[in-house]
C-alpha cells in the first residue's frame, strides 16, 4: 500500500485538476473498480436473461452459481492474502524480486488444492448437472486466483493496465453471453457460465502478464518460501479469515431461515436479504477510496518519519516529536474518514429508501437495508482502524477486535434467526457497533502505551521457526535444488 501512496502523492503534488482527478481515479480502480466491474457484468447478464425470456428458475441457478464462488473464494483466500501480503512486503523492502513470481505460483497451488477439496466435498452427491458443477468450480478457482493476484498487482502500479484487463474480461463475458443467449447454441445457464469463465480467464491471464512483465520470472525462485510466514505471523491469517467470515456469516445464517430459497437441491440463498445487503455494502466503498488517498498520503508520511528516527539514530526529542505528530495525524485522519463516510451513509439511506421501493422491495426489506447501511458505517471504520494498528504490528490487538466482530455477528445472528425477520439487519448493526467500540478502545489503549508496544513488546532475540510449514518449505527447497543438479 505504501507504493500506491507514493504514486498518488506524485499526482497530488501536481496540484492541478487533472492530477487530482487521476489520483482519485486510481484509488477508485484499486478499491472499487474490480468489485464494480464484476458486479456490472453479473447484472448485465441477468438483464439479458430477462430480455431473452430465460425462466426464473434458471436465472436463480445462474445467480447462485456466481454468488457461491464469489463468497467462498473470498473467505477461503482471505487469510492467505494477508500472509502473502506480508511476505511480499518483506521481499520488496529487501529488494529481492527473485522469489516474487515464484511465490505467486506456489500460493496458487496451495490454495487451489484446498479449494478443490472444498468444492469436491460441496458438490459430492449433489443432483446438479455435472457440466454446471464443472463450470462453477472453474469460476471458483479463477476467483481464488484473482484475489491472490490482487496482492501482487498493488506493487505493479500499472493502474491503467489493471483497469483495461478488467474491462477486457467483462466485455468478453458479456458479448459471449449475448451470443449464447441469442443463438441458443447452448442451454442458458451452462452457456453463460462458460462465457463468464472465458472472460474471467482473460482477466487472470492479463494479470499474469502484468506481474511477470514487472517482476520477471526466475527459474531458481522458490515457490514455497512463503510457508514459514504462517508460523511467523499466524495472527495475520486469522485476522483476515475471521473478518471475511464475519462479512458473510449473517447471510449464511439467514439462508437457513424462512427467507432462504433452495435452488436445484444444491444451493441455498436468500434473494431479498442478499440484494439489500449488496446495495448496503456499496455505501462503504467511498471510505475505502478515502483511506487509500488520505491515510496513505498523510498518515504514512508521519509514520515513516517516526520509524526513521527510531532506526536511524534520531535523538530523544526527535523521536518524541515524531511520535506526537504521528498520533495526532492518526486521530485526525480517522475523524476525517468517519465524517466522510457518515455523509455517504446518509446519502445511501436517502437514496435506498426511495429507489428500493421503486424496485418492488417491501417495507421490511427497506428497513433491513437501513440497518445494514448503519452497520456498514461502523464496519468501514473498524476496517480502517485495524489496518492502522497493523502498521504498528499490533496483530494480537487486531485479532481481538476481529474476534469480537465475528463472535458478535455469530451470537446476534443466531438470536436474530430465532426472533424472526423483523430483527434481520438490526442484529448486524448491533454486532458492528460492538466491534467499533472494541476497535476504538484498543486504538486508544495502544496510543496511550505506544512506547511500550514499539520498544518493549517485541522479542529480544530472533527465534527461527521450526514448525511444520518451515520444514515443508525446506523440503520443497531441497527438492528444487536436487532438480537443478540433475
Amino acid at each position: 500500500m505504501a507504493g500506491i501512496g507514493f504514486e498518488l502523492k506524485k499526482l497530488f503534488n501536481g496540484r492541478t485538476a487533472s492530477s487530482y482527478l487521476k489520483a482519485y481515479s486510481y484509488s477508485a480502480v484499486i478499491t472499487a473498480g474490480p468489485f464494480a466491474l464484476m458486479t456490472g457484468m453479473v447484472l448485465a447478464i441477468q438483464l439479458m436473461f430477462v430480455l431473452f425470456g430465460v425462466s426464473e428458475e434458471e436465472s436463480r441457478l445462474y445467480t447462485a452459481s456466481i454468488i457461491y464462488p464469489f463468497v467462498f473464494s473470498h473467505i477461503l483466500s482471505s487469510g492467505f492474502v494477508m500472509v502473502i501480503t506480508r511476505y511480499l512486503a518483506d521481499l520488496l523492502y529487501s529488494g529481492d524480486h527473485r522469489e516474487v513470481t515464484a511465490s505467486l505460483f506456489g500460493i496458487l497451488a496451495f490454495t487451489s488444492l484446498i479449494g478443490s477439496l472444498a468444492a469436491i466435498c460441496f458438490f459430492w452427491n449433489k443432483p446438479l448437472d455435472f457440466f454446471v458443477k464443472l463450470l462453477t468450480y472453474l469460476v471458483f478457482m479463477q476467483m481464488l486466483a484473482i484475489w491472490l493476484q490482487g496482492v501482487y498487482l498493488t506493487a505493479v502500479k500499472n493502474y491503467r493496465g489493471l483497469f483495461q484487463s478488467y474491462i477486457c474480461g467483462v466485455l468478453v463475458s458479456i458479448l459471449l453471453s449475448f451470443f449464447v443467449l441469442y443463438t441458443g447454441c447452448l442451454p442458458p445457464v451452462p452457456g453463460v457460465l462458460l462465457a463468464m469463465n472465458i472472460g474471467i480467464a482473460c482477466i487472470v491471464t492479463l494479470f499474469f502478464v502484468h506481474i511477470i512483465r514487472y517482476f520477471g520470472y526466475h527459474a531458481q525462485g522458490l515457490n514455497f518460501s512463503f510457508l514459514p510466514y504462517f508460523e511467523k505471523h499466524p495472527c495475520l491469517f486469522f485476522i483476515a479469515f475471521f473478518y471475511a467470515l464475519a462479512l458473510y456469516l449473517p447471510n449464511i445464517i439467514i439462508w437457513q431461515g424462512p427467507m432462504g430459497v433452495r435452488i436445484a437441491d444444491t444451493y441455498v440463498y436468500a434473494p431479498v436479504y442478499d440484494v439489500v445487503t449488496f446495495y448496503a455494502f456499496l455505501s462503504i466503498l467511498p471510505v475505502m477510496m478515502m483511506f487509500v488517498v488520505s491515510t496513505e498520503l498523510h498518515f504514512y508520511e508521519k509514520y515513516a518519519v517516526y520509524f526513521k528516527y527510531i532506526t536511524q539514530k534520531g535523538n530523544f526529542r526527535d523521536i518524541e516529536d515524531a511520535k506526537q505528530d504521528v498520533l495526532h495525524t492518526l486521530w485526525v485522519e480517522l475523524r476525517n474518514i468517519a465524517e466522510f463516510q457518515l455523509v455517504f451513509s446518509l446519502i445511501f439511506l436517502a437514496l435506498g429508501n426511495y429507489f428500493l421501493t421503486l424496485l418492488g422491495l417491501s417495507s421490511e426489506a427497506v428497513n433491513i437495508y437501513i440497518m445494514i447501511v448503519l452497520g456498514a458505517f461502523f464496519l468501514g471504520i473498524v476496517q480502517v482502524m485495524y489496518t492502522m494498528l497493523l502498521y504498528f504490528e499490533d496483530q494480537k490487538g487486531v485479532l481481538w477486535i476481529v474476534g469480537t466482530l465475528l463472535t458478535a455477528v455469530l451470537v446476534f445472528g443466531i438470536i436474530g434467526f430465532f426472533l424472526g425477520e423483523k430483527s434481520y439487519g438490526f442484529t448486524f448493526f448491533l454486532a458492528t457497533a460492538l466491534a467499533f467500540l472494541a476497535a476504538y478502545f484498543r486504538m486508544a489503549y495502544f496510543c496511550r502505551r505506544i512506547d511500550y508496544f514499539i520498544f518493549c513488546s517485541r522479542p529480544v532475540f530472533y527465534l527461527e521457526s521450526k514448525g511444520i510449514f518451515t520444514k515443508l518449505s525446506k523440503w520443497f527447497a531441497g527438492r528444487a535444488a536436487a532438480g537443478e543438479k540433475e
